[in-house]
């Protein structure tokens, strides 16, 4: 029996080391093969952990089938206030809570004033959502408003340890009130609330930063100032009661009574986080589902192509290890035993990818985390469920690359292999498929990255109605005094052209102010984006004024848009007008050309206002520097150091406007990266796919080529023939390419809602790229065997 295991054993291992003897030989199927699966492993474990990190986004939060945001047709938020007369008047709701912010302050320990992220919460916050308290009582933690809440790294980052239970930081934006550390909380992650997040206040302080948000705001007046979350007690639908609670709310609350907005909607939290529907007041982390689908999806695509390759020579392959296994058959090895042989052998190939590709992932992380825009850890989110996940992965993909070649093997008589038929059948049965199908899915890919990376170009080279040149954007960090002066120093510096002060940019779009003019039958609303500058605003970004009535300054006076003017004169207004809500009056004293503000992917275009106004009497929210272009980044450097010496070295962040404007479209730009990886990706593993099978493939082509030539064909007339049958392949390739490419493209559209013709070039750029690598491809490798002397082929004969 022992001599029996033993004589097994051996069997085993001699099994695997010829294996290994067939892997040595044929270096370039090894190597294309392990590459090709771990660089698409790579690619599917870094999405498949995005998309896992995403779908189980605040996972543990309790009862969060209960938990509702509120919403309306628009946007979703809300008035600190509407809280407890929503909860007074339907008993169906069994607690609330409301959250304002981000909001940047700056707080002291000592001398040296530190910037940190704070949300304003309502008392419960911590009770409601379950956030891992480290210190501190969950019932007291904001039990008054000198109270503060921290995160682990933010203690850290303060006082230089966790433990800061008790201890106190003087609170700037407070009127330098001394708050206490009432309680340390874990670092979020992976939460629809920020993992930036450095601090909690209680909502009552908003008022120091937002006094429009605070519950001292009766009337309402900041509509989206907080986000509303609700929980509602068991089989409660808030919906069903959404109707009713729009007719209350116009029955106090001004978006509803001037139709502004018409709707309630309550978003169950877990869709909230996928939802079209963005936040207002706060900031929320909020993900598009259609993004990680598309994701998801190149990555599977991949995946396939990767093994499609391994397929594909596997098959190609079979020829060389067809006279191993017609000798295994003679010799007593059953089909089955065959047909598990090499599904093990490709889980072992399989396995090698794996672990390969499971290093170049996490290698590959950090970038993976700036493009995917989300945190990664593939090591630290290992346990026993992933590696089981893991194991049935290298299973399945064995399965899959295995079963047709082990099929192929395990299915055909030995004497077909001893007669050489077993060759001439499977020289082009599949080998010729899988490579369309691979280009096919290469060439819909490099159509949509292009098509993504033309839509790109396309807006950020749109006219936006305005034009700036090197132009810096402070953030007031100081009292208007110091502002005041720093503006009077920079204007001396011989590289500064312009100094402006503004309250509202065209890339931020400035203040809203709404005006309501009310009819017998309806009510007509402007929702004036509103800007307030001086004169050198209008130099900085060449503002086209087309009428100027010389007014003079005056806080009411306003230049309008035209498009604004166009309307208001629809409703009789061309001099003086009034709000009919809260008796708001302006003066129109000129006009000037509309110009876009914020993204050129919004669709809600706002009628615009601008009132000129003294540089000495603004307050402004922007400052503005327009410096000379011979060495902006040195004398960025030197505005920066005068700025920072005015402001006593507080912290700040100076941009330059151009990259302000690049910002806004900094997701789509990201995916488009990613795209572009992942098609460089897909055109790598399908060149190198391509390259090996064509090697085996004209290997097998080698008498032939020499019969004809023996017969009088030539070289050239011999290359023409591979080049042609390689070129009816890629026309085939395109058939399958163009509809996916179209498929894609749609999907592009509906994320990037940009309108603009079709650029019909894409489609034809990419099929030549891929048409020119393949086919530069099959005549480099088919150039010396067209060139050999027919005899070496057929002496053998």
């Amino acid at each position: 029996m022992v001599s029996y295991i033993c004589s097994k054993n051996k069997t085993k291992h001699r099994k695997i080391k010829t294996y290994f003897t067939f892997l040595q030989r044929n270096k370039l199927f090894t190597f294309v093969n392990v590459i090709g699966l771990s660089i698409s492993l790579m690619f599917l474990l870094l999405i498949t952990h995005m998309v896992t990190r995403q779908l189980t986004v605040d996972k543990d939060m309790k009862d969060a089938d209960r938990t509702y945001v509120l919403a309306n047709e628009i946007w979703a938020g809300g008035h600190i206030l509407l809280g407890d007369k929503l909860q007074s008047r339907y008993p169906e709701i069994e607690d609330w809570c409301a959250v304002s912010g981000s909001y940047e302050q700056f707080v002291r320990t000592n001398d040296q004033p530190v910037n940190i992220q704070m949300m304003f919460v309502r008392e419960n916050f911590f009770r409601f959502f379950n956030f891992h308290l480290l210190e501190g009582n969950p019932e007291t933690l904001l039990a008054n408003e000198n109270n503060i809440v921290l995160t682990r790294s933010c203690a850290i980052k303060l006082f230089g340890t966790e433990h800061a239970l008790g201890k106190t930081l003087i609170e700037q934006a407070f009127g330098d009130r001394r708050c206490t550390v009432s309680g340390i909380i874990e670092d979020i992650d992976n939460s629809i609330f920020p993992s930036n997040i450095e601090a909690f206040s209680l909502h009552k302080n908003v008022r120091y930063v937002n006094w429009s948000a605070s519950e001292e705001n009766t009337h309402l007046g900041n509509a989206a100032s907080c986000i509303f979350f609700l929980r509602f007690h068991p089989n409660v639908n808030p919906n069903d009661k959404a109707d009713d609670i729009a007719r209350f709310f116009k029955e106090f609350f001004w978006i509803y009574q001037y139709d502004s907005v018409k709707e309630v909607l309550f978003i169950p939290i877990h869709e909230f986080y996928f939802s079209d529907t963005l936040a207002a007041g706060a900031i929320l982390n909020q993900y598009s589902l259609k993004v990680v689908l598309i994701f998801l999806t190149i990555g599977v695509l991949i995946l396939f192509m990767a093994i499609f390759n391994y397929t594909s020579m596997s098959i190609a392959q079979t020829s060389y290890r067809a006279k191993e296994m017609a000798t295994r058959r003679l010799l007593g090895s059953s089909k089955k035993s065959i047909f598990w042989r090499m599904i093990a052998e490709s889980f072992l190939l399989t396995t090698l990818a794996f672990v390969i590709g499971f290093l170049l992932a996490k290698a590959a992380e950090p970038t993976a985390m700036e493009l995917l825009h989300t945190r990664l850890d593939i090591v630290g989110d290992l346990n026993p469920f992933t590696l089981l996940c893991y194991l049935l992965l290298i299973t399945v993909l064995s399965l899959l690359s295995g079963f047709v070649p082990a099929t192929l093997l395990s299915q055909y008589n030995p004497l077909d292999i001893v007669k050489g038929t077993f060759r001439r059948k499977t020289k082009t049965l599949y080998l010729r498929l899988l490579n369309i199908v691979q280009n096919g899915l290469t060439i819909a890919m490099l159509g949509c990255a292009i098509y993504l990376s033309v839509q790109i170009y396309r807006i950020l080279h749109a006219p936006l109605g305005y034009e700036y040149g090197h132009v810096i954007h402070y953030p007031p960090m100081g009292s208007d005094q110091k502002l005041q002066l720093f503006r009077q120093e920079a204007q001396k510096l011989p590289f500064v052209k312009r100094v402006s002060f503004a309250q509202g940019t065209p890339i931020d779009g400035g203040n809203n102010d709404s005006m309501y003019f009310t009819s017998a039958d309806s009510t007509k609303d402007l929702s004036f984006q509103t800007f307030v500058v001086d004169s050198a605003f209008i130099d900085i970004f060449h503002i086209q004024i087309t009428e100027d009535r010389h007014a003079g300054y005056n806080p009411k006076n306003f230049f309008v848009s035209q498009s604004a003017m166009k309307d208001l004169r629809q409703l009789g207004f061309t001099d003086f007008v009034r709000s009919d809500r809260g008796g708001y009056t302006m003066n129109v004293v000129g006009e000037f050309k509309d110009f876009q503000i914020r993204s050129l992917l919004m669709k809600d275009p706002h009628p615009l206002r601008m009132q000129i106004a003294p540089s000495d009497s603004i307050s402004p929210w922007n400052i503005l520097v327009e410096v000379r272009d011979e060495q902006p980044e040195a004398y960025k450097k030197q505005l920066d150091q005068l700025y920072s010496k005015i402001i006593d070295g507080y912290p700040f962040d100076s941009e330059w406007y151009d990259t302000l404007v690049q910002k806004i479209y900094e997701d789509i730009t990201r995916m488009n990266h990613l795209i572009l990886i992942f098609t460089c990706a897909a055109l790598v593993i399908s060149l190198l796919g391509l390259t090996a099978m064509s090697i085996y493939f004209i290997a097998q082509r080698k008498r032939d080529i020499a019969v004809r030539k023996v017969f009088g064909s030539d070289s050239r007339s011999e290359m023409l023939r591979l080049i042609k049958f390689s070129s009816a392949s890629l026309a085939v390739s395109l058939l399958i390419g163009l509809p996916l490419m179209y498929i894609g493209i749609q999907q592009i559209d509906k994320i990037v809602t940009y309108e603009s013709s079709f650029p019909w070039w894409v489609p034809v750029a990419a099929f030549l790229i891929v048409a020119l690598i393949s086919l530069a491809s099959v005549w480099l490798i088919s150039r010396k065997t067209v060139r050999e002397n027919p005899v070496l082929n057929l002496k053998t004969e």
